[in-house]
């Protein structure tokens, strides 16, 4: 504890919510009451197929205005712990590109429960980690997804490389999203049976859509995916 507040001191920084300054007990990007209070599970209906806020984006039954037009992927269903705005959009950014690696760990632990009850409820024959490219992990020094998982206690096995580097999927609009991660994924081992794939972010599903392909295409017979965060479409 003490080497914790030397570091806070030595170190300091301020929660993205409400400006105070972190010491000891805090989740990095935020102190402990905004992160509880901010970080939450999202409790809205959720589209069958790609796993859209169906408040925000309304089609026929159980599918969203995009999936009742006939859109299908490669994986059988999509789940997600909250949307990605506000402080979980704070917390990803700072883990991924300013490299806040225990960010990682809470936010693990925030999910566990709601991963673990998905989990429960699929039992999957494999939990695979979407991978990053040999480049980024050299550079950021972890693998984002893997990290979060550890925070979270749930076992997995990086089955999958990233064999192309890619650019990055937010600067891409979403038809050439499909396009630039195509080819992208390898298997490193057999697969079989139910496999959940875990990210952090599901945006259009691109990359959960070749990582599925893949992995089916590989002897995947079903192919789940879970995400940290979900990126609604933007009204208008």
């Amino acid at each position: 504890m003490l080497k914790r507040l030397l570091l806070d001191l030595l170190f300091p920084d301020y929660c993205r919510v409400c400006g105070s300054l972190l010491l000891l007990d805090h989740a990095y990007v935020a102190c402990r009451k905004c992160w509880n209070e901010h970080f939450k599970l999202y409790t809205g209906k959720r589209c069958r197929r790609c796993g859209h806020p169906l408040e925000l984006l309304p089609g026929v039954g159980e599918l969203c205005g995009r999936c009742a037009e006939g859109r299908s992927f490669h994986f059988s269903g999509v789940n997600y712990f909250t949307l990605y705005s506000g402080l979980a959009e704070e917390a990803l950014r700072e883990l991924k590109f300013n490299r806040l690696k225990p960010v990682a760990s809470e936010i693990g632990r925030a999910v566990a429960p709601h991963l673990k009850r998905w989990i429960s409820a699929l039992n999957p024959d494999l939990i695979v980690p979407v991978p990053v490219h040999s480049e980024t992990l050299k550079e950021r020094g972890f693998n984002q997804v893997e990290e979060i998982l550890k925070g979270a206690g749930v076992p997995f096995i990086p089955l999958l490389k990233k064999v192309k580097k890619v650019e990055r999927q937010s600067t891409l609009s979403a038809a050439d999203r499909a396009n630039n991660v195509k080819g992208a994924f390898s298997l490193l081992g057999p697969v079989s049976g139910t496999v959940l794939v875990i990210d952090d972010v599901f945006t259009t599903g691109s990359t959960a859509n070749e990582v599925a392909r893949v992995l089916k295409e590989g002897g995947a017979e079903r192919v789940f995916v879970y995400t940290v965060c979900y990126t609604p479409v933007k009204p208008g």
